[in-house]
């Protein structure tokens, strides 16, 4: 309402209250408008509406409590402050006054400074009124976008907190574009997985040429390029190109720009991972195998190491028959026979020491056996376990993405 020119509407069939009305409203500040029935002040109030409302109850037609009751119920005249004008003024008559909407009540006869007084104070309260219902607007819808915001970045952590149970690129990729189809953006996106370039779109169509073509050759220092309601965010492993910012709205505009780049930088963070997990599984697996090839290998030299000793042991023993048969049939003197037997004694006792020192060696070797089943089991362990706690994130993290999150 302009405090400079307030135009009052009053509806009275009493011609005399029509003239003091005007005469002790009139002024720079005050313009006054006049109807005589109840239907006629409906139809002045409709065409122009005022800012203030003078009506009497007792009128012919319709009283002032039904026209007052209609006007509450059109939509150009419902907040209009209506202030009654009547001769009545019991407890009752009051009431009935306010439960059919009316602002104030004023009494027959009036003073013309109580009527100019009780105009003032609507004035001031239908200002109030107006200036609160603004704050309120203006509160509501800082309170709705921070919800928005809240809820968006709730989004935003729900996808960090499932990119760590991603297994694959091709599963991080959906999973990015689930967090981007709740910001109502259609995406595609270049990963370079160790110069393997793969794309995806989140419409599940083909990605044009020159869509490919703006993502490579666009500068990949720089984290935005934007231009027209497209943006390209880039990051050293995975670029995306947005091809519908919402620019008719910038507060979301905004937010969508803000909330991008956690978006990929935990894509970009995920492909890291995901190279290293991979290379780290890889060497685990290289490890084991090399593992259990030396344990079959060292197992093989000992019982290799075993059988030359019993081998020697039986070729020693029919040797030494050979020899005393052979005594026998040479003829030998006896101290030439007990010559070579000393001999032959010193010889079998030397080889025998060897072949104990070989036992030495096989008793290391099962002892470095024994080791190695320990590093393998312990191994096999580890890899087990760091598999099952892939397995039980991945299953932890399948919620949808519309899980409540609640960020306070």
């Amino acid at each position: 309402m302009n405090e400079k020119n307030i135009d009052i509407l009053a509806i009275d069939d009493d011609k005399v209250v029509q003239k003091v009305i005007i005469k002790s409203l009139q002024s720079s500040a005050l313009s006054v408008r006049v109807a005589s029935d109840g239907d006629a002040g409906i139809d002045e109030a409709t065409r122009q509406v005022p800012d203030i409302i003078l009506l009497d109850v007792e009128m012919p037609g319709i009283s002032g409590y039904e026209v007052c009751d209609r006007l509450r119920n059109i939509e150009a005249t419902k907040e209009v402050p209506i202030v009654f004008l009547s001769s009545h003024s019991s407890l009752r008559e009051r009431m009935q006054g306010y439960e059919a909407g009316a602002d104030d009540y004023l009494v027959k006869p009036f003073e013309k400074e109580n009527l100019l007084a009780r105009v003032n104070v609507l004035v001031k309260y239908h200002n109030e009124r107006i200036e609160l219902r603004e704050q309120y607007a203006l509160a509501h819808q800082s309170a709705m976008t921070a919800m928005t915001g809240s809820s968006e970045l709730g989004l935003a952590i729900r996808f960090l907190e499932k990119s760590l149970s991603y297994q694959s690129i091709n599963d991080l990729a959906q999973g990015l574009f689930e967090s981007t189809d709740q910001f109502f953006i259609d995406c595609c996106l270049m990963i370079n997985d160790n110069g393997n370039i793969l794309w995806y779109s989140s419409e599940s169509t083909a990605i044009s040429p020159l869509e490919k073509e703006l993502i490579e050759m666009c500068d990949k220092d720089a984290r935005f390029l934007d231009f027209g309601t497209r943006t390209i965010v880039n990051y050293p492993r995975a670029s995306l190109l947005v091809k519908n910012m919402p620019l008719d709205d910038m507060d979301r505009y905004g937010r969508t720009k803000d909330l991008l780049p956690i978006l990929l930088s935990a894509v970009n963070s995920k492909i890291n991972t995901l190279g290293t997990q991979e290379a780290l599984t890889q060497q685990s697996s290289n490890l084991l195998e090399s593992v259990k090839l030396i344990r079959s290998s060292l197992f093989n030299l000992g019982t290799g190491l075993v059988k030359n000793r019993r081998d020697s042991i039986v070729i020693l023993n029919k040797l030494v028959q050979d020899l005393n048969y052979d005594f026998l049939r040479m003829g030998l003197e006896e101290d030439q026979e007990a010559y070579l037997l000393n001999r032959i004694d010193t010889a079998i006792e030397a080889a025998m020491v060897e072949m104990d020192s070989g036992a030495e060696t096989r008793c290391a070797l099962t002892t470095v056996l024994a080791n190695l089943n320990s590093v393998i089991t312990t191994q096999e362990e580890l890899f087990d376990a760091f598999t099952a706690s892939l397995a039980a994130e991945a299953a932890e993290q399948s919620g949808d993405l519309d899980d409540s999150v609640e960020l306070f």
